[in-house]
């Protein structure tokens, strides 16, 4: 009997300290690729595509090249939601963002990105100033394994105003032979060498994805230790990735580029947020006092 309640004691203590908490999801199937297209919902002159590949059977890549995003309303979000866009393109019905640890909104304020919504792409790797945009970054708690509670495919990816109005939505569904090559024959034109090489990474013969095994290396990280002032060591990589897309930076670092490889609608410029144009009339009016 108390052996059966140290279990059960152990057991709940386990749940409570994982509670709200994603793991990193170590093993990913290498033949697949998931992408989600835009157009498809919402605004159709925001134009691109956000790609899902785990070729090394790790981690998975990421890769961001959209271009049409608004002239104002910065900066943008961007998200999975946890339902598929209906075949009306409406994106209000995608429901909520993808969370199925049921972590908090407030990705910021995390002791590591574990604790954030597993669908927070923005709030994790940065948000977007731009009017067209590209990034590539490794995502360790997205899962291309069905199994997962993290699997993404079927869900839906969205792009919001600053105040969280939906843009544009698209599913991410899998990339069939047809897309696959397309894909492949638009990163050769543009020479977008790095997405490339992950697409045309070669699949050893006879492959086979163990989902079960997957699953069971899915492994929670360690939270980081308390520093004197109440803060935790590990927040600074999520800070620091959300500058890359302001100011001076927007098209100067050499990891990142806001050049968008999908050379449709409007040309590629900073996007003022909300704040900064309210100090645009005062510019101007103190500028204006000069000449009378």
């Amino acid at each position: 009997m108390k052996i059966l309640l140290a279990l059960i004691y152990i057991t709940s203590f386990l749940a409570l300290s994982l509670a709200n908490k994603a793991p990193k999801i170590k093993k990913n199937p290498k033949n697949i690729v998931a992408i989600a297209d835009f157009p498809f919902g919402g605004n159709t002159n925001v134009r691109g595509n956000v790609v899902f590949t785990a070729k090394q059977g790790s981690f998975v890549n990421v890769h961001v090249d959209m271009t049409g995003l608004p002239a104002d309303g910065g900066p943008f979000y961007y998200h999975i939601h946890e339902i598929s866009v209906p075949g009306d393109g409406n994106c209000e019905a995608v429901g909520l963002h993808f969370n199925p640890y049921k972590a908090s909104p407030k990705c910021s304020e995390q002791k590591h990105d574990g604790y954030c919504q597993v669908g927070d792409l923005s709030g994790k790797h940065g948000v977007i100033n731009a009017t067209c945009f590209e990034i590539s970054y490794e995502e360790p708690y997205l899962s291309l394994n069905k199994k997962s509670k993290s699997y993404i495919i079927g869900k839906s990816l969205v792009f919001h105003y600053a105040n969280m109005t939906k843009i544009a939505c698209a599913d991410i569904a899998l990339a069939d032979d047809i897309r696959l090559q397309s894909l492949i024959e638009e990163y050769t034109q543009s020479s977008d060498y790095q997405p490339l090489q992950e697409l045309k990474e070669p699949v050893e013969d006879g492959y086979k994805f163990d989902e079960l095994e997957a699953l069971a290396a899915e492994v929670y990280e360690a939270d980081p230790e308390l520093v004197s002032n109440g803060s935790h060591h590990g927040l600074s990589h999520r800070r620091k990735s959300a500058t890359l897309f302001t100011g001076d930076l927007l098209n100067t670092t050499s990891n990142y580029t806001n050049i968008s490889q999908n050379q449709y609608g409007p040309g590629c410029e900073e996007v003022p947020n909300g704040g900064s144009m309210l100090y645009i009339p005062l510019f101007l009016g103190l500028f204006s006092w000069l000449f009378i």
